[in-house]
C-alpha cells in the first residue's frame, strides 16, 4: 500500500477494499457459475433420463465437481481484473474455505434452496481468499525489503 507521500507503509490493518470485491466476486462466481452448471445438467438429465438407469447420479457428480473447478477459475479472473492483489491464492484459499463450509454447514443443498446457501457461502469464501492473499502479499513486500 502507498501512503500519502508515495511511500509504502507497512500496516497490519486488512485491505477492506479488497475483502469487500472478494466477497461480491466470490458470491457472484458461485452463483453464476452454479446456475449454468445446474442448467446445464437439468438439460442434460431431461435429454438422457429416461436412457440410462442411475445417470443422475453421475449428473450430479459431475455438475459437483464442473462447479468446484469453475468457480475459482471465475473467481480468478474477476478478482485479477479488479487488480486484488494475488488473484490465484485468493481463489484457491477461498475455494478450500468454500467446501470446508459447504461441508460442515449442512452441505451443499439441491435447487432452489442452494441458492440461499451459495451466497453466503460464496460471499465468506471470497473474502476469506482476498483477505488472506492481501495479507500474505503484505508480508512477503515487507520481507523483501531487507
Amino acid at each position: 500500500m502507498s501512503g500519502m507521500n508515495g511511500t509504502r507503509t507497512t500496516s497490519r490493518r486488512p485491505a477492506w477494499r479488497h475483502v469487500a470485491f472478494g466477497a461480491l466476486v466470490g458470491a457472484g462466481a458461485t452463483l453464476g457459475v452454479g446456475l449454468v452448471v445446474d442448467g446445464i445438467g437439468w438439460v442434460v438429465n431431461d435429454l438422457t433420463a429416461d436412457q440410462v438407469i442411475g445417470a443422475n447420479i453421475g449428473l450430479g457428480m459431475a455438475t459437483f465437481a464442473a462447479r468446484l473447478v469453475a468457480t475459482p477459475l471465475a473467481g480468478w479472473w474477476l478478482l485479477r481484473r479488479l487488480e486484488v492483489p494475488r488473484p490465484g491464492l485468493a481463489a484457491l484459499v477461498g475455494a478450500i474455505v468454500y467446501v470446508v463450509l459447504a461441508w460442515t454447514l449442512a452441505g451443499d443443498p439441491a435447487l432452489p434452496g442452494a441458492v440461499l446457501a451459495w451466497l453466503p457461502l460464496g460471499a465468506l469464501a471470497g473474502a476469506a481468499g482476498a483477505g488472506a492473499a492481501c495479507a500474505v502479499g503484505r508480508r512477503v513486500s515487507a520481507a523483501g525489503r531487507g
